[in-house]
């Protein structure tokens, strides 16, 4: 398929878009499953911890691969101009 351009447009409350600090991923055979969540520090309890489901999106195989390989060059892209990101030690 040839380049083509794509006019994208969107409300004003989907441009604003959703803060995540979480993401669960799950899959099946036919698809993946990708829950962004939002972890309130504020909301937290002793007795369990508690995420907002902010967004979800639905994703074949295909598609997968190729936001996996777009977001692995522009995670190499960011950090040739803005250093290197450091993750923070795992929890046990």
């Amino acid at each position: 398929m040839p380049n083509r351009e794509m006019q994208i447009t969107a409300d004003n409350e989907t441009r604003r878009g959703a803060y995540s600090n979480l993401a669960l991923i799950s899959h099946r055979k036919e698809e993946f499953v990708v829950d962004f969540l939002f972890i309130d520090p504020q909301a937290q309890t002793a007795k369990a911890d508690q995420a907002l489901l902010v967004s979800r999106m639905i994703l074949n195989p295909g598609h997968m691969k190729r936001l996996y390989q777009a977001i692995g060059e522009n995670i190499q892209r960011y950090e040739k101009n803005f250093g290197k990101i450091i993750l923070p030690p795992k929890l046990k």
